[in-house]
């Protein structure tokens, strides 16, 4: 089992240089205790300031550190040309040493998608073609390419990445055509953590049957997935320190249509009491005993074999996330670490 780390960086208290430099030492201590990746998030137009340039959070990132494995998680591929960000990342895995992973979603608010100039329902599509694209670009000498939104002719992209045959590419998705479409186009699906497990669990049979029609083995690829985590030394004492920092990211989620109940079924905005359910039924947040528990039955009932988990909320103080990072390297990894 690898772990690793997620920031949406939301700028606290009108001071984002302050927010990231601390998320830094974060990673750092966390690349200490043997974390295998962090991943940067991206939105665009949130009046909290919300990161909109992932690439740039990342490399960022990975200039401080020398290990751990940097990247997005996610870009939000169908609003950009995917000749800019195929240079981009190659340029972003040259300088970390080969380190890159290439997390991508299809996004769906459609304040970003009214912004960039592109229809919403292109996104799949547009997923789809970008992906192939950014790897082409990535692994063959010169790319002809004409497609339905993108045309390349004879084009040289340099400098290649220096993974070879190229970085990792993983795909978030939620419903099933989105996760068929991961499996066909990805090296790995990125699982959310707003789905509840038992739908996930049915996605992951969408989700294998599509990899074998592909001619790819589940068994040889990671699986990587988020949750939202935090460690303390009681259960109580987690929640009272973590629930309101997580609630003011997921009343954004429910705000922007983004949640769902245990069956999978959309929850209307402003209902908060459905918000409040969720949070307590899907996230690891509690002692270390508890997260042990969590994460045995979420590998036993997904085979999942990456969590990539976010500790840092707003208004969340620093100390404390040094502590949930500490406390959940000491007692929760060497349960999983081989």
């Amino acid at each position: 089992m690898k772990f690793g780390l997620i920031y949406s960086y939301q700028i606290e208290n009108n001071d984002g240089y302050r927010t990231f430099a601390e998320s830094v030492e974060q990673v750092r201590l966390a690349e200490r205790y043997g974390f295998d990746n962090v991943l940067v998030s991206e939105h665009h137009l949130v009046e909290n300031g919300y990161f909109p340039a992932s690439l740039l959070a990342a490399a960022s990132l990975a200039m401080r550190t020398e290990r751990i494995r940097v990247g997005t998680g996610v870009l939000l591929l169908p609003l950009y040309n995917p000749l800019h960000v195929a240079e981009e990342s190659a340029v972003l895995d040259v300088i970390s040493n080969g380190r890159l992973i290439f997390g991508v979603g299809q996004g769906y608010r459609r304040e970003e998608f009214a912004a960039f100039g592109v229809p919403l329902k292109e996104r799949p599509s547009r997923l789809a073609e970008g992906v192939e694209v950014v790897r082409r670009l990535w692994t063959e000498p010169s790319v002809t390419h004409h497609g339905r939104y993108f045309h390349l002719q004879n084009v040289m992209m340099r400098p290649q990445p220096r993974q070879k045959p190229c970085p990792p590419i993983w795909v978030a998705a939620k419903q099933k055509k989105a996760v068929e479409l991961a499996a066909r186009v990805g090296d790995a699906w990125f699982a959310d953590p707003i789905t509840p497990v038992r739908v996930i669990q049915e996605r992951v049979a969408d989700y294998r049957r599509a990899l074998q029609s592909a001619g790819k083995d589940f068994a040889q690829l990671e699986f990587p997935i988020m949750r939202e985590a935090y460690v303390a030394t009681s259960t109580s004492r987690a929640w009272e320190e973590a629930r309101d920092p997580v609630l003011s990211i997921y009343k954004e989620y429910l705000d922007w249509g983004h949640m769902q109940d245990e069956e999978g079924k959309p929850v209307p905005p402003g209902n908060e009491k459905a918000l409040d359910d969720a949070l307590h039924q899907r996230f690891m947040i509690g002692d270390p005993d508890f997260c042990v528990q969590y994460l045995e039955k979420l590998q036993a009932d997904l085979g999942v074999n990456n969590i990539v988990m976010r500790m840092k909320f707003p208004g969340l103080a620093h100390d404390k996330v040094m502590a949930s990072i500490r406390l959940f390297a000491e007692k929760v990894m060497p349960h999983f670490v081989e």
